[in-house]
């Protein structure tokens, strides 16, 4: 080479930090930025065939996709939380000495606390306690309480929260643990049901529909 102009057409394809002060850019030169260009362009094009719309009503289409994928989540979610619901009654009949104390796997954190709530608001009940196991390994616990019925709810998975290897605030009607150790999920509600001077049960999961 040599001139700068010998190196031809010139696209930058990455920037990052090497030390304080330090830039690194690597960038392709001669024929490699004109490769690149006629493989985005294939790509391009692919994805326009895929979506059926013309090349520039691209961005448009990929804008309208993903905002009906957002509503159709909207959608599940909320079937699945209704569906969850429905089973409130179910959850509020299985109380012992009004407090109800549940494992249901693979209800998302949100889910759970508003079937909490749902349980809680049935007549009798005093306090209700629902653990679920992530897909992923995670643990969340929710712990909800009706107002002057002596019971707090944060004191109620204070030692469950330690044992899944998490934490939870103070807060007296409703509070949410979550932890990692999902293994001993089951020990954490046992350690409630103490915590609210009931019985350990060695019962199944509950069966509500989660998909």
């Amino acid at each position: 080479m040599r001139a700068t102009g010998d190196i031809g057409p010139l696209k930058i394809i990455s920037e990052s930090s090497i030390g304080s002060n330090q830039r690194r850019i690597e960038a392709l030169t001669g024929f490699g930025p004109i490769e690149r260009i006629r493989r985005d362009e294939a790509r391009l094009r692919a994805l326009s065939d895929e979506l059926g719309v013309a090349d520039d009503e691209l961005v448009d289409a990929v804008v309208r996709r993903v905002a009906e994928i957002k509503e159709l989540r909207d959608e599940v979610r909320d079937l699945r939380r209704q569906a969850a619901r429905g089973h409130s009654s179910e959850l509020a009949a299985t109380a012992v000495d009004g407090i109800v104390v549940a494992r249901l796997d693979g209800l998302p954190r949100e889910e759970l606390h508003d079937l909490a709530m749902a349980v809680r608001d049935a007549a009798d009940v005093r306090a209700v306690v629902l653990g679920s196991a992530g897909e992923r390994g995670g643990v969340t616990i929710v712990s909800a309480v009706t107002p002057d019925r002596g019971l707090h709810a944060s004191e109620l998975i204070a030692a469950a929260a330690k044992t899944v290897g998490g934490g939870t605030g103070k807060a007296a009607d409703v509070a949410t643990a979550g932890g990692k150790d999902a293994s001993r999920l089951d020990e954490a509600l046992d350690q409630v049901r103490a915590a609210a001077g009931l019985p350990a049960a060695d019962l199944p999961a509950a069966d509500l529909p989660v998909d």
